[in-house]
């Protein structure tokens, strides 16, 4: 077999050899151990009053069985055409836009419900209402079904645990 010959350094690295020198260290401050942890580490005294404060943050609150209720934040959009609607809502998942859509599309009035989530943008839910339906009234029905919807599911759980 032939031997690959050596090939002259030709990528560049020759100016690598500058960097050998104090010009990077100069940039980086150094870093020593202060005095108070020196006299610790020396000593072998270990500081209990960190650890103490530590069990200290992580107690839990006794939580209250009362029920905690976010406000959505909407934005509605009429868009082309009668009783077109883009709702927006914020920070809420698939789960949830699912469960409202299905229930939206159970009301009298609302002729078609969608909605779509992506990274890009706030969630959308798309409305086309029947006529003489106002959008307000519509979501406020939509809402409270799925108030009682939750309830009904609380309840069911309760019994079996």
């Amino acid at each position: 077999m032939a031997k690959k010959k050596e090939e002259a350094n030709e990528d560049g690295f020759d100016d690598l050899e500058g960097l050998n020198s104090g010009e990077i260290e100069s940039v980086y401050p150094k870093l020593e151990k202060s005095k108070k942890e020196s006299k610790s580490d020396d000593l072998g005294v270990v500081d209990d009053s960190s650890e103490e404060e530590e069990e200290e943050e992580f107690v839990e609150p006794i939580q209250d069985d009362t029920p905690t209720y976010k406000y959505l934040d909407l934005e509605i959009t009429e868009k082309e055409g009668n009783n077109n609607y883009e709702i927006y809502i914020e920070g809420q998942s698939h789960g949830f836009l699912n469960v409202f859509v299905k229930l939206l599309l159970d009301l009298e009035g609302v002729d078609i419900a969608a909605y779509k989530k992506n990274n890009l943008q706030s969630p959308m839910i798309f409305l086309k209402l029947n006529d003489g339906y106002k959008i307000k009234e519509i979501l406020r029905e939509g809402i409270n079904n799925l108030r009682d919807e939750v309830i009904d599911v609380q309840k069911i759980f309760k019994k079996l645990m």
